[in-house]
């Protein structure tokens, strides 16, 4: 490695563990994690696939809000890992990612047919799982925010939550209303 390909590797290092890198990590992080506000798009294929009729669907979408907003789980796994360790948030996101992928590829193999169609309770379960797992990018990231921003906590929480619904607002489907 040349002098300068080095100085620019320590430069991109230094960029990457700052609390801007993490900034920018987060915001990207949260452009691309709002899939729960689109359930009006998915909802009908849902609705129609698994036979249910609109109050049925409206207890997947409660099980939808429910494990977005019970974060505790992904708190005290921030409190714990970010503790002892330097990739605590990453890990977090990992975990979440997880949890996102199974929830939701369970709900698409009910869809898609490859599972016959599901009790009410398994569907609920699929969203929650889905869902729980948003939790875990929303606590990693305003967290790091308010621990690395504590003098503009609150900017720096409606700057990175903003952005959960950026994409969403600007690249929607048509039919799609605001």
């Amino acid at each position: 490695m040349n002098h300068m390909t080095r100085m620019e590797f320590t430069k991109l290092n230094f960029l990457l563990n700052s609390k801007w890198g993490s900034t920018v990590a987060s915001i990207w992080i949260q452009c691309t994690s709002g899939s729960l506000y689109t359930f009006s798009i998915y909802s009908q294929t849902i609705k129609s696939t698994q036979r249910y009729d609109q109050s049925t669907l409206e207890f997947v979408s409660v099980s939808k809000d429910i494990g977005v907003n019970v974060g505790v789980l992904s708190g005290l796994l921030y409190d714990f890992l970010a503790r002892r360790t330097t990739t605590g948030p990453w890990l977090l996101h990992l975990l979440g990612s997880a949890q996102c992928f199974l929830g939701y590829f369970l709900m698409w193999a009910a869809v898609a047919g490859l599972l016959p169609p599901v009790p009410l309770p398994v569907m609920c379960l699929f969203m929650f799982v889905a869902a729980h797992g948003q939790s875990f990018f929303n606590t990693s990231n305003v967290v790091t925010g308010v621990r690395n921003f504590p003098n503009n906590s609150g900017t720096i929480v409606g700057i990175i939550k903003v952005f959960s619904i950026y994409l969403l607002m600007h690249f929607r489907p048509k039919s799609f209303p605001l």
